[in-house]
């Protein structure tokens, strides 16, 4: 055994049989210069929430104060102080009887979801969304790294040409997407706008085909948002008719959906916000490679994906009543 070896290990001996431990015995000498620091930067920081109009603080700002690198006190935070930059978020302002309706709303699902477990898995989320051509670039997620700055800038149409896409899904399967547009012989497909009988013929003519090509037509309950299109007269009868009074969640129905509520719609919460971050990687040049790039991305949800969708909104639900029926940001 080479000499080293052997005196580590009488050493140890030596040490366990003093101590009782065979940890190394605290050492004289200054502190560590980041644990000096960490209470000056607790400190500076709690003063900057104190100062923001919205309670929040940044650690370029304390490092500023301080005179430190921020890299130090972005290291102190993280390392010593345990802890962790989260993004301001918006939400939609609830009105004084949002609340009201959003908690019995929840109770009233849950009170479902306990006579039949499933149930919450057959609901069709429907919803629309628009995909514009040109999609927005986020400048903070793409910096140009260079010894100058190169004046780099991408052209952007003010009214940029855009598709307007619905879909419906539950937690097993997912319907669409359907667009709504017209075909014109100049200038070929036109994105429309949404009203009542446009509405009205995609729900016969597509979304209730597609139910029953499927065999769910007897198994869902359909849900949509509270948009003047949805609930017309005409779609109205025609809903009822199709899924009857208690497989309706809609407002101006048996079970109104709440208004103001993305945070509890998956397709909000979720779907857009998926499809948006993958439609735009091929980077589409024209509507129709965008209604290609829309069409791939759905198809291949699979449907564990959607069942987990599903599950987050039952989440989110359960969130809501210890705020009586206020906002609570997941993240």
């Amino acid at each position: 055994m080479p000499f080293n070896t052997c005196t580590g290990l009488l050493k140890s001996f030596k040490r366990f049989e003093e101590t009782g431990k065979l940890d190394d015995r605290a050492r004289a000498g200054r502190a560590c210069l980041k644990e000096a620091r960490a209470p000056c930067i607790a400190v500076e920081m709690e003063a900057i929430v104190s100062e923001a109009a919205s309670g929040t603080n940044s650690a370029r700002e304390a490092a500023r104060r301080l005179g430190l690198p921020p890299s130090s006190v972005h290291n102190i935070l993280r390392r010593i102080l345990q802890l962790y930059p989260y993004k301001f978020q918006l939400c939609h302002e609830l009105l004084p009887a949002d609340t009201a309706q959003r908690e019995a709303f929840a109770k009233w699902a849950f009170s479902k979801m306990e006579q039949d477990p499933t149930w919450v898995f057959n609901i069709l989320w429907t919803d629309e969304a628009h995909f514009s051509l040109h999609a927005d670039v986020n400048n903070h997620n793409c910096p140009i790294w260079a010894t100058s700055n190169p004046r780099d800038h991408a052209q952007k149409p003010l009214h940029s040409p855009k598709v307007t896409a619905r879909c419906g899904f539950t937690g097993s399967f997912i319907i669409g997407p359907f667009f709504f547009e017209t075909q014109c012989p100049v200038n070929g497909w036109i994105t429309e706008t949404v009203n009542a009988k446009r509405y009205l013929t995609l729900l016969r003519e597509t979304v209730v085909l597609s139910l029953i090509q499927r065999g769910q037509i007897s198994n869902v309950t359909f849900m949509q948002n509270g948009a003047t299109s949805h609930t017309a007269n005409p779609v109205k009868a025609f809903l009822i008719q199709t899924f009857g009074e208690d497989r309706i969640v809609s407002r101006h129905c048996r079970y109104p959906w709440h208004l103001r509520s993305p945070d509890l719609t998956p397709a909000d919460f979720w779907l857009w916000v998926y499809l948006k971050s993958r439609v735009y990687l091929s980077g589409p040049s024209s509507l129709s490679e965008l209604k290609d790039a829309i069409r791939r991305e759905v198809s291949s949800i699979h449907p564990d994906v959607l069942h987990s969708a599903v599950a987050g909104f039952v989440t989110h639900l359960a969130c809501l009543l210890p705020y009586g029926g206020g906002q609570h940001i997941l993240v």
